[in-house]
């Protein structure tokens, strides 16, 4: 997926963010309810709107995702006892699903998004969860 940027610089899922880049993007996500993305309904992992699917920018993808990958393969990291439908589950970049995702963007409020396509059960799923910067695990 490819979408236009500030500066009309292509982006897509093949750029590669920082973890600085990435805090520093989440500080202009103010938190409060935003009618263009409704985030607080995608505060754990949720199946994604087409209407949304179309309205949010992805602007790259995780960096050293690839590494993370031959890492820590599929697993989850849930240290308090959260699973993956957690709301308050650590939004860990260098596990799994976290690790395959793209970094989106809402352009009204500045929210960021994880998305990724999963894969199991019947059908594919386009998933997606707004990143909280209180979430956010990095080693």
């Amino acid at each position: 997926m490819v979408s236009k940027h500030k500066n009309n610089k292509i982006m897509n899922s093949e750029n590669k963010i920082t973890y600085s880049e990435l805090i520093e993007a989440l500080k202009k996500d103010n938190g409060k309810i935003c009618s263009s993305c409704t985030k607080h309904d995608y505060s754990s992992w949720s199946n994604i709107t087409k209407d949304l699917d179309c309205e949010l920018e992805v602007i790259g993808g995780v960096e050293e995702s690839e590494k993370a990958i031959k890492k820590n393969g599929y697993t989850e990291y849930h240290p308090d006892e959260t699973n993956y439908w957690s709301k308050d589950a650590p939004v860990a970049l260098e596990f799994y699903p976290y690790h395959e995702s793209s970094i989106r963007r809402c352009n009204t409020c500045n929210a960021l998004f994880l998305s990724y396509i999963e894969h199991s059960g019947h059908l594919p799923q386009k998933r997606l969860r707004w990143i909280r910067k209180k979430l956010l695990y990095l080693r």
